[in-house]
């Protein structure tokens, strides 16, 4: 992370270069994920606080006397990008914020009215909507949900721009003063305050008795939720601070419904809405989860409210592409069709591990040219390349069945007859499938191959060429 720069210029001396450049350094530092506890992040949000005026702006120039049209860029867009640092911060974690960066979100937000967030002249809707976008990527609607009291003018601002924005999609009122379409601006900002984002991990989970409530919600996808551990309180499961690993699903769900779903999970009595920063599909953002407030020290602690298990592949399978096939359904190149499972959910994480195993080739495949395919040998400990899934156990049984051509394991037909517990992780149990019974070695196709370096890319990228070749040459007996 490079150390922020920000300076005032003298303001009939510009250094044009230097002042966007400062822009981009900001931009940059809000698209980072807050963390106190890292030196070099923390310096640069010092670096920030200390840059703020008396007045609350974060300006380039040393006094506000530069002309009109550059006020906007180099005056109200450093402090919107400041104040969305420091509003981001503020809900990672509030708890690490000193009285001195408290008080300068507070002036950075109440800067932040003076213009109604507007941009200069014919481009002054365009303005606000590049600053309600600055503001978006720090979390604005969960924070003014929560932290409203912070600035009140601040939250009333953003209150009656979202609602003028609605009049706008009722009337159908799209058009700039340049005749250019604001419509896909105006609905987006539209829809991302109209929408909260909540993480549930139990009844209210896809199949559970509660998921009615989530009938008008868009589902996310499915994550983990670091920091918590989960105990079962009988009829339901809660989650409290812990050390450990939640699985959660993600919902959009509209704001309007949120109050049923507060009720439901007696917020505040029984449970507390709480916002977290999570990591979902790839993507950093906020989302709401509800944490038990009442004690757990004689309840269960259990993994997940649903039954979960890690599947380590350590064939094709490591290949995500290929693995898919086997809960979504369909064929792989080419190759067999599978049947989709009944739960297509993809898996909650998936992880490059070590199987203390040999692996090698052995049976014959009609799906690989009736050539040998991967193996384990558990006779006697070594190393493998293994990729472990977190998915359902319906979802496990649904691989290990179909890894069978649709039957249940047995010792008659020589394939994948065994499951191999390889221990736990992050509370979870560790499985594969191989046949304890050697198989006779068999020459795997180039297909099988280059599927296994494909895998082996993919899941170790630091890997060079060379090293992926000498690790399958000595799975070759």
């Amino acid at each position: 992370m490079n150390e922020l720069i920000l300076k005032k210029q003298i303001n009939n001396v510009p250094k044009f270069d230097e002042l966007f450049q400062m822009i981009a350094g900001l931009k940059d530092f809000l698209d980072e994920e807050a963390d106190f506890k890292d030196a070099n992040w923390k310096n640069n949000l010092d670096i920030i606080i200390d840059f703020q005026d008396g007045d609350g702006s974060f300006k380039f120039f040393e006094s506000r006397k530069i002309p009109v049209e550059a006020v906007v860029d180099f005056i109200y867009t450093p402090t919107y990008l400041c104040t969305a640092i420091l509003m981001k911060a503020y809900m990672t974690d509030s708890d690490s914020f000193t009285l001195k960066a408290e008080s300068a979100l507070k002036k950075g937000l109440k800067m932040s009215t003076s213009k109604n967030l507007r941009g200069h002249g014919f481009e002054a809707f365009k303005g606000q909507i590049e600053a309600l976008n600055i503001f978006m990527k720090a979390g604005v609607k969960e924070f003014i949900d929560l932290h409203s009291d912070l600035c009140p003018e601040f939250a009333e601002m953003i209150d009656k721009i979202v609602s003028s924005y609605k009049d706008k999609i009722l009337a159908s009122d799209f058009i700039g003063m340049w005749g250019e379409s604001y419509e896909d601006d105006i609905k987006s900002v539209a829809e991302y305050f109209s929408q909260r984002q909540v993480l549930v991990y139990g009844t209210l989970m896809e199949g559970e008795s509660n998921h009615g409530y989530l009938e008008n919600s868009t589902y996310l996808g499915t994550t983990l939720l670091a920091g918590y551990d989960m105990y079962d309180v009988g009829w339901y499961p809660a989650i409290v601070d812990g050390d450990g690993l939640a699985i959660v699903e993600a919902y959009q769900v509209p704001v309007e419904d949120m109050p049923s779903i507060d009720r439901l999970e007696g917020e505040g009595s029984l449970y507390a809405k709480r916002c977290v920063r999570i990591t979902l599909n790839g993507e950093s953002t906020f989302a709401y989860v509800y944490v038990f407030l009442r004690e757990v020290s004689d309840l269960k602690k259990i993994p997940s409210w649903k039954e979960y298990v890690w599947y380590v592949s350590y064939g094709s399978n490591m290949l995500y592409e290929r693995f898919m096939c086997y809960i979504e359904g369909g064929s792989f190149e080419g190759s067999r069709s599978f049947p989709p499972c009944g739960d297509t959910a993809q898996p909650v994480e998936v992880r490059a591990i070590d199987i203390p195993y040999e692996m090698y080739f052995g049976h014959e495949s009609g799906s690989w040219q009736w050539q040998g395919v991967s193996f384990l040998d558990v006779t006697k400990g070594g190393h493998a390349l293994g990729v472990a899934y977190l998915i359902t156990k319906e979802q496990f049984d649904h691989v290990v069945r179909w890894e069978n051509a649709g039957r249940s394991q047995d010792k008659i037909h020589g394939w994948y007859e065994d499951t191999i517990t390889l221990g736990e992780m992050d509370g979870f149990e560790v499985k594969t499938i191989t046949n304890t019974d050697i198989r006779d070695y068999n020459m795997p196709c180039e297909d099988y191959l280059n599927t296994l370096r494909r895998g082996i890319r993919e899941n170790w990228p630091e890997m060079s060429e060379d090293e992926i070749e000498d690790y399958l040459n000595s799975c070759m007996r």
